[in-house]
């Protein structure tokens, strides 16, 4: 006569699954509420782009009764928001482009090329981020101004420039460590030059680092607003997005509609880079905090 035994799971692993199921349901209530806190801004900005003022007022959290996309070349045209947005273009490119290329030398030659006090040297750099541009903003402009840069886009791309260097070259230094010393000793072995072993040796092994510094640096630059008000404020020529934003305050208040699609147009870049380099964006944050 056979017998069945009833197989139960122990007391301990039945609580601790029931804790690891509630876990995960927080967790995942936790991620929707915050991506809901994080999209809903931008759907409202959406919406309210193809609204004019009269709808903006009655039907602010619906759906517009008429898709206006006349708000967007309004604001493109008459507002001016293509001559800022190619200025936020040319400053945020080369601003962009030379602040990489100078870290990543610079990363590499404090990572690779045995200078002496690298880490400190490192360090003061990094000191730097901490002083405000508040401090420096009067001297600077003083600067630019003595060095004929006023009214022109280098008033603008070398302070943005400059201000990238020390959170851009702490990132390339981290990953540069990260590289075997014995590659580059094989490379110089076979007679390559510093500069060729660097754009064609390292360079490919650290598209993450250039992602991610790509990425901050492109947001930094492209939304900043306090140093660009400034700097234009001798030039209207070089006035960036950010800064005409301020011509949608007419003499009877702001026109929301054509307002938020200059904000789109401000946003619409950052989301398609971040989506483009969004892969080697995340591997270039998650290999700097294991290597470095």
């Amino acid at each position: 006569m056979s017998t069945k035994i009833k197989q139960t799971r122990p007391p301990v692993l039945v609580e601790t699954y029931a804790r690891s199921a509630s876990m995960t349901v927080l967790s995942r209530s936790f991620t929707v509420i915050m991506a809901l806190t994080i999209v809903y801004p931008i759907l409202f900005i959406i919406l309210v782009s193809f609204k004019n003022n009269q709808e903006f007022f009655t039907n602010i959290w619906g759906i517009p009764s008429q898709w206006r996309w006349e708000n967007y070349v309004f604001a493109w045209v008459e507002r001016g928001v293509g001559k800022y947005a190619w200025n936020s273009i040319v400053v945020t490119l080369l601003a962009v482009a030379a602040s990489v290329l100078t870290t990543a030398l610079g990363g590499y030659a404090l990572s690779k090329m045995y200078i002496p006090k690298a880490e400190m040297i490192l360090a003061v750099l990094m000191t730097f981020n901490f002083i405000p541009g508040v401090a420096i903003y009067i001297s600077l402009y003083t600067q630019m101004i003595s060095m004929h840069l006023n009214k022109t886009h280098w008033m603008l791309i070398l302070p943005y420039m400059a201000w990238q260097i020390p959170f851009s070259i702490y990132i390339f230094k981290k990953f540069f460590d990260s590289i075997p010393t014995e590659l580059l000793e094989a490379a110089r072995i076979d007679g390559s030059s510093e500069l060729n072993t660097f754009f064609r040796v390292i360079i490919p092994l650290v598209r993450p680092a250039i992602a991610t510094v790509m990425v901050f640096n492109f947001i930094h630059i492209w939304g900043e607003y306090m140093w660009a008000s400034i700097a234009s404020s001798s030039s209207l020529a070089i006035q960036t997005l950010p800064v005409g934003l301020l011509r949608f305050r007419g003499e009877y208040g702001i026109e929301w509609g054509p307002f938020a699609a200059a904000i789109m147009i401000i946003v619409m870049p950052l989301m398609l880079i971040f989506v483009y380099l969004q892969r080697y964006f995340v591997q270039g944050l998650t290999s700097g905090a294991v290597k470095g």
